[in-house]
């Protein structure tokens, strides 16, 4: 009875390693749910500041299509609020600082930030004995972003599934058409077109009843509109202003991320699981990023189980960020004052909290909520970084979910 217990929460440990970012729809073989699942969650997200405030509705179907098949729906709709960081400026002193303002000023909410975001996506997956093949898309829309995507992945056990391969590859399709600023006449209406690939190679392994590892190599490609039309860059020949111009990115983009995990199941605790995870990734954009993340999950009295959780990012500034350019724009191909493209570091923590009830008719019905909070600075970048701690921030994350099978 031990023995089956052990193998099922290897199972479970599996099947959410192999839930990649970047890849929506994923599949592993031989796993077919036979029951309906129901999920919803709300999140709840604030950053310092008084600036962006998010609202987060998503809701889940999924449902089994004879013994083979399974199809799911998902529906999320994000409610933005507050302000955002626009450029950066010298005061009198020659300090930088950053200007906060709105990125839809001619919304009914003002100066501030009022957006809606709605995305639809559903997927469709075929299992077979050692295989499974899930194909799936999306729509995402908001008043001047749309995007559409479509994906497929296809898995194979093998070494008697104590091996699991994965392939994947997504691409989407976007619009971007922003809004006028009010605060700037110069920025205008204009529309134009972004495509993203991304293409994964993973593997799984079961090392022993305990022991889980998993490594994934994705590749992903941009092209067409990569700035951003609400960030702007502020030129100065010492500390005397002498231009301002709208962002300007490279207009392709290569990216490779290696992801690596680790979970081991110890028995002793009542069934606990350390999860250990480090993702490195590159850009020709001049981007390195180091994640490192350890979770324990923590199983106690009545079904209840916690989960504190602890992370540590650091990334190095893109080739064309400055918080401030000197000169004149003409003599850069490219450039950036966005906060996102900057140096920095940034360590969160969290802790969730989850429940599981059977009660008929339902075969389970669980309970989670979550906490996490994130602190950025430049000064908690790997080797130190070269600018000071203007664009510093932090968030605090709040979540509650239910899963409902059936």
């Amino acid at each position: 009875m031990k023995q089956r217990k052990i193998n099922h929460t290897l199972a479970r440990l599996h099947c959410a390693a192999l839930a990649l970012p970047g890849l929506i729809s994923t599949a592993t073989a031989g796993r077919v749910e036979e029951t309906y699942n129901a999920d919803f969650q709300y999140g709840h997200y604030a950053e310092s500041n008084q600036r962006i405030q998010v609202d987060i509705f998503e809701g889940a179907l999924s449902a089994p299509i004879g013994k083979s098949m399974t199809a799911s729906v998902n529906l999320v709709r994000d409610m933005v609020s507050g302000a955002s960081p626009v450029y950066n400026y010298k005061d009198e002193q020659g300090r930088v600082v950053q200007l906060i303002s709105g990125a839809s000023p001619s919304s009914s909410c003002g100066e501030s930030i009022c957006e809606q975001r709605d995305a639809v996506s559903s997927a469709l997956t075929y299992f077979l004995d050692s295989a499974a093949i899930s194909a799936g898309g999306g729509y995402s829309r908001e008043h001047d972003y749309t995007s559409r995507y479509v994906n497929t992945n296809i898995s194979l056990d093998l070494n008697k599934k104590l091996t699991t391969l994965n392939f994947g590859a997504s691409v989407a399709f976007d619009e971007i058409a922003p809004s006028p600023s009010a605060w700037n006449s110069r920025d205008t209406d204009f529309n134009s077109h972004k495509t993203s690939q991304q293409y994964l190679l993973g593997v799984a392994q079961v090392i022993d009843k305990d022991t889980l590892v998993q490594s994934n190599i994705t590749f992903g490609y941009q092209n067409g509109f990569l700035s951003d039309p609400y960030k702007w860059v502020a030129f100065y020949n010492g500390n005397n202003f002498s231009d301002f111009q709208q962002d300007k990115r490279p207009q392709q983009k290569f990216q490779w991320a290696w992801l690596n995990q680790y979970v081991h199941h110890f028995g002793q605790f009542n069934n606990a699981a350390l999860h250990l995870d480090y993702r490195f990734t590159t850009d020709d954009w001049g981007v390195n990023s180091h994640t490192f993340e350890a979770s324990w999950h923590q199983p106690i009295a009545d079904n209840w189980q916690i989960i504190p959780r602890f992370r540590y990012y650091s990334q190095d500034e893109a080739d064309f960020y400055q918080p401030v350019f000197d000169g004149n724009s003409a003599n850069y191909a490219a450039y950036s004052s966005d906060y996102r493209l900057a140096g920095f570091g940034a360590f969160s923590g969290g802790i969730k909290l989850s429940k599981e009830i059977t009660v008929k008719p339902f075969s389970q019905l669980k309970f989670q909520t979550g906490f996490e909070y994130y602190n950025h600075k430049a000064d908690y970048q790997l080797g130190g970084s070269s600018h000071d701690n203007f664009d510093s921030f932090s968030y605090t994350m709040v979540t509650a979910s239910f899963n409902l099978k059936f």
